[in-house]
């Protein structure tokens, strides 16, 4: 096999002039700029049609930007609407727990009672207290004395045989 080297100076050297041709520098293009030529070359666009291709592309960026903000905006609009309904709630939960606390505090419900026709009675008079004779020293379960004098009790066992009862004796005797 040949190659175009061999070939090229075999042409040369058949007129006798020994020339090598010089290494050329290989430019390695971008993926960029080789997409866009491939692009353009199958595309048909010239230099107008690459600038209007940025522009919409810049043209769309721009507009996906805008819905951003859009609903960056609208969210803290939200945020903000909330926080003060928010803000309402809790001081309309602290004014029901004040009315809650008035409305069973002691004036109130005294209002409240004059209001439906009641009224405080203040206390007149004090139940005497009685002494009652009770005997520390007696042993636990021992039978209870009896104070009555010992005429009293014949006379309320007479009674008692003959159909009164001891219980209406000692009510009349109070």
């Amino acid at each position: 096999m040949t190659s175009t080297r061999i070939l090229t100076r075999r042409r040369l050297g058949a007129t006798g002039a020994q020339h090598v041709p010089a290494r050329r520098r290989r430019r390695t293009r971008g993926f960029v700029q080789v997409a866009g030529s491939v692009a353009a070359d199958r595309l048909h666009l010239n230099s107008y049609g690459h600038a209007y291709l940025w522009f919409g592309a810049a043209l769309i960026g721009i507009l996906f930007y805008l819905a951003l903000a859009a609903q960056v905006t609208q969210s803290s609009y939200d945020i903000t609407r909330l926080q003060d309904q928010q803000r309402q709630l809790v001081a309309e939960q602290d004014q029901l727990r004040y009315q809650e606390v008035t409305l069973h505090a002691p004036a109130q419900v005294q209002q409240q009672a004059a209001q439906s026709g009641m009224q405080r009675a203040a206390p007149t008079a004090y139940v005497p207290a009685q002494q009652v004779a009770i005997d520390l020293q007696a042993p636990a379960g021992a039978a209870g004395t009896d104070a009555t004098p010992l005429w009293e009790r014949y006379l309320a066992a007479l009674f008692n045989k003959v159909g009164g009862t001891r219980d209406v004796m000692a009510a009349g005797r109070h």
